[in-house]
Order: structure tokens, then C-alpha cells, then sequence
């Protein structure tokens, strides 16, 4: 690795060489990230967009939708579009792009009308992302599951291909931005000794710490804080019994809130600051879906519960779902098969 001996990088340098040679072939390249972006989707698209214009190249991050207005601080109008906004001109960007990287997913799925559209395309695909259970959907998939964040494995990527000293403020602000959100501020899916030594790398590339966290952690609405008071005074119901708590939001609440994308992110963690409590759920009406956040504590497998019964998945404490049933039979569904799944714990 260059520059520091001691830092050891953890993704396959193999592929990342070979996924270099696509970029040195490349004119146009599009960025997607999944639907419903957050922290690390956008972070990681920006940080790697930033590097490859470095390499010369065109390229944009298409979001397959909105994203939580803390996150526009970090891009500028011209480097990310909004395909549900811009579906024309976002189709015909990804139709001329003769390289696609799909990050921070690992299915077609979770980028909904763009993985279709990806779907058909014949350009090569390279997939960076530490969810598990990666579908074999590109040419070169760059897939880790110990990796705090995809922004990790961006770190390590642009590293593994001799451009860590292109690495400027900008691309390390992104990197940290990712980090933070996907570990809860560090507070967990965070033990390996690695991602400190990154975070102390991105240190040393001049990030702004302080100005980081206030735009991501203290830029809310009025609206978005008492929603929040809403959720844990009237949207909450515990269940002791089952070391578990549910959280509810309907569409009408939404709207009384006037809610506008990404006010509820970290919801899902309050609960798990109760005493006794280790797994916590919230049930949010959207669109013709219900989507579900699920989060629990040490080794609870809260995404095998996502899994078998909510039509999603993702990593041992923190993963997502949904269901087209209504908000009530969900939540029936979910309390109906809790005692088993607490039992098998």
C-alpha cells in the first residue's frame, strides 16, 4: 500500500486492478446507487465519481429517487441526478455510458426502474457493496460483508489502485460521510481496528470533522424533531417480553408532519437505548408499500427476520424490508412470528 506499510488493505487487489483497466477504457461512466439513498449510497457514489473525473473521465451518480435533503451539502447540481425527476435524460445518459458502477446494493431490485433499465444494458457492470447475498449481476463484483460501509471499500478501492494520493478533502469528506451514517457514529458494525486507520487517513486528507457531523447530524427541521417526539410518545409500543419495540407511522402522520425524505432516518435506533430492550422496528407507510427498518444488538440476526417475512434483508443488526399488505397486517405478521424467532435466539 502505498505510503503506509502498516495499513493493511482489505479488498482484492486482484480485482480492483482489473476493474481499472475498465476505467482506463471508458469514456462515459454512470454511478447508481439503491433506492431510497442514505449516507453511505450517496457518499460512496460522490466519493467515487470525484476520483474517476480525476481519471479524466464523464461521469454522473444517478439516484433512482429522492434522497434526505442533509445529504446535498456534498454535490454540486451538475454531478447527480434524480432519475424519477429526469427520467429521459437520465435513461439516455445510462444507454451512452460504456461503464456502470453499481454500489452499495446488490440486486437489480433495490434500484427499482433504474435496475431495470441496467438490466439490458451490455456495458460492463462493476458492483462494489458489503450487503450479503450478492447476486451475480456484474462483471467484476467487489463484495464484503466485514466492511463497516461501502464507503470503506471505496477507500480501499481507489487505494488498491495507486490513487490513494489523489484521495483530496472532497472525496474524504464523502468517504467519512458513509462511515459515520453506516456505523451509527462509530457505534457499531464498527470493531475492526481498519476503519480507524482510515478514518485517521481521511483525517490527514484535511476533513473537517465538526463540520461533517453538523451538517449530517444537527441540520434537521423543526418538523423532523417533532416527529421524532410523535414516534417515541405516541408511535411507539414496547414489548418487553420479546426484549422488542415497534415503532408506526402512517401516511396521515407523515403528512401532519409535513415529511419530507430522510426525516426518519436513525429512528429505528432510539428504541434500542431502553433498558432491556435489543431489537427495534419501524413500520413506515410509503407510497403502495409499508417499508420496515429493522436494528437489534449484538447477535441477534434481525435480517433473518427481514428476510424470511418481509421481503428484504441486509446485515446481522441493521436491514430493511417491506410489505404490500397493509400497516396493520404487518405488524401482525411481524408480532405473530416474533416468539419464535426470539426463542431461537
Amino acid at each position: 500500500m502505498r505510503g503506509n506499510r502498516t495499513m493493511q488493505n482489505r479488498i482484492n487487489k486482484e480485482l480492483s486492478l482489473e476493474a481499472k483497466d475498465y476505467i482506463l477504457k471508458a469514456n462515459q461512466i454512470v454511478i447508481v446507487p439503491h433506492a431510497g439513498p442514505d449516507g453511505d449510497a450517496i457518499g460512496s457514489s460522490l466519493a467515487l465519481m470525484r476520483y474517476l473525473k480525476k481519471q479524466g473521465k464523464q461521469v454522473k451518480v444517478i439516484c433512482p429517487n429522492a434522497y434526505p435533503e442533509f445529504l446535498t451539502w456534498l454535490h454540486s447540481e451538475d454531478e447527480l441526478d434524480v432519475f424519477e425527476k429526469t427520467e429521459e435524460a437520465c435513461t439516455t445518459y445510462i444507454n451512452d455510458s460504456d461503464l456502470i458502477f453499481i454500489l452499495d446494493h446488490n440486486s437489480f431490485k433495490r434500484s427499482g426502474d433504474v435496475g431495470k433499465l441496467l438490466e439490458k444494458q451490455k456495458a460492463p457492470k462493476i458492483m462494489i457493496d458489503h450487503h450479503p447475498m450478492p447476486e451475480a449481476i456484474a462483471d467484476i463484483t467487489l463484495s464484503d460483508t466485514a466492511m463497516c460501509s461501502t464507503c470503506e471499500m471505496i477507500y480501499e478501492f481507489i487505494d488498491a489502485m495507486g490513487g490513494n494520493d489523489q484521495i483530496d478533502k472532497d472525496i474524504a469528506e464523502c468517504i467519512y460521510t458513509g462511515i459515520i451514517t453506516d456505523t451509527g457514529g462509530l457505534s457499531y458494525n464498527s470493531s475492526n481496528e481498519r476503519i480507524y486507520q482510515i478514518v485517521g487517513a481521511l483525517m490527514k486528507k484535511g476533513i473537517d470533522k465538526a463540520k461533517v457531523h453538523d451538517k449530517i447530524y444537527d441540520n434537521y427541521s423543526a418538523n423532523r424533531m417533532k416527529l421524532l417526539g410523535y414516534c417515541l410518545n405516541e408511535g411507539m409500543e414496547l414489548l418487553p417480553e420479546y426484549e422488542a419495540a415497534i415503532i408506526h407511522l402512517t401516511k396521515e402522520t407523515l403528512a401532519a408532519f409535513d415529511y419530507q425524505d430522510g426525516d426518519t432516518e436513525g429512528f429505528v435506533n432510539h428504541p434500542l437505548s431502553i433498558k432491556g430492550i435489543n431489537i427495534s422496528v419501524i413500520f413506515m407507510e410509503k407510497d403502495d408499500t409499508v417499508k420496515i427498518s429493522f436494528r437489534s444488538k449484538g447477535d441477534i440476526p434481525i435480517n433473518q427476520m427481514a428476510r424470511d417475512f418481509f421481503n428484504g434483508g441486509g446485515h446481522i443488526n441493521a436491514a430493511g424490508g417491506r410489505t404490500y399488505e397493509s400497516m396493520t397486517k404487518g405488524i401482525e405478521k411481524f408480532k405473530k412470528e416474533l416468539p419464535a424467532f426470539y426463542k431461537s435466539l
